[in-house]
C-alpha cells in the first residue's frame, strides 16, 4: 500500500523525528535573537548559530533548525509546538585534488638474469629468477605511452591530506576568490 504525503505532511514527519519543539528555552532564544537583530541589524548566520548553541547547548544541526525556524516564523511559536525541520545546505568548494591514478600500459624494457645460455635465461625468468627489471627509456613508447585507463572504474585515489593543505593555501580573504570557489550545491 502506498501513501502520498503533501510537502507539509512530510516536513511534519521529519520534524517529529528531530524531537525539537518550541520549549521555553527555545522561545527565550527567539526573543534574544529578536532583540539582538533589532538592536544591531543583520547578523551573520555563524554568529546567530553560535548564540543558539552556547545558550541551549545544541549541536550545529539542531542550532540550524532553530535558527531557520526563527528566521522563517519569528516569535509566532507556541510552547511545545513542533519546529519545522530544515536540512543544512551543502556547499561545494572548487579546488585542485591531488590524485593517485592507477593505469596500465605496456612499455618496452629489460629483465636481467645470469644464465649460461639463452634458453637457460628464459627458463630462469619464467621460473621467477632474475636480477632486476628496468624500462627502455630510449624507446618511443616510453616518451609517448599508450595508457589504458578508466577513471570511472575507481582507479583514482584522492590524497585527502594534500587536498586540505591545498584548500588552506587559498587566499580566503579575497571575496572574488570565495565567489569563484564556493557554491551552494543544488
Amino acid at each position: 500500500m502506498k501513501i502520498r504525503l503533501t510537502e507539509g505532511q512530510y516536513k511534519r514527519i521529519l520534524t517529529e523525528d528531530t524531537n525539537l519543539k518550541a520549549t521555553k528555552p527555545i522561545l527565550k532564544v527567539f526573543e534574544l535573537l529578536q532583540r539582538k537583530s533589532d538592536k544591531y541589524g543583520t547578523y551573520k548566520v555563524e554568529d546567530l548559530l553560535k548564540v543558539i548553541s552556547e545558550y541551549l547547548g545544541t549541536t550545529e544541526k539542531e542550532s540550524y533548525i532553530i535558527y531557520k525556524n526563527f528566521i522563517d516564523y519569528g516569535l509566532e511559536w507556541e510552547e511545545n509546538e513542533p519546529l519545522e525541520y530544515y536540512e543544512m545546505p551543502v556547499y561545494t568548494i572548487r579546488t585542485i585534488i591531488p590524485t593517485i591514478v592507477t593505469a596500465r600500459t605496456y612499455l618496452p624494457g629489460f629483465v636481467e638474469v645470469r644464465a649460461s645460455s639463452e634458453q637457460a635465461a628464459l627458463n630462469k625468468v619464467l621460473g621467477g629468477e632474475y636480477m632486476g627489471m628496468y624500462l627502455d627509456e630510449n624507446s618511443n613508447e616510453f616518451d609517448n605511452p599508450d595508457l589504458d585507463y578508466d577513471l570511472m572504474g575507481g582507479d583514482a585515489d584522492i590524497m585527502e591530506d594534500m587536498v586540505l593543505d591545498h584548500i588552506d593555501d587559498v587566499d580566503w580573504d579575497d571575496p572574488e576568490e570565495i565567489e569563484y570557489r564556493i557554491k551552494l550545491k543544488r
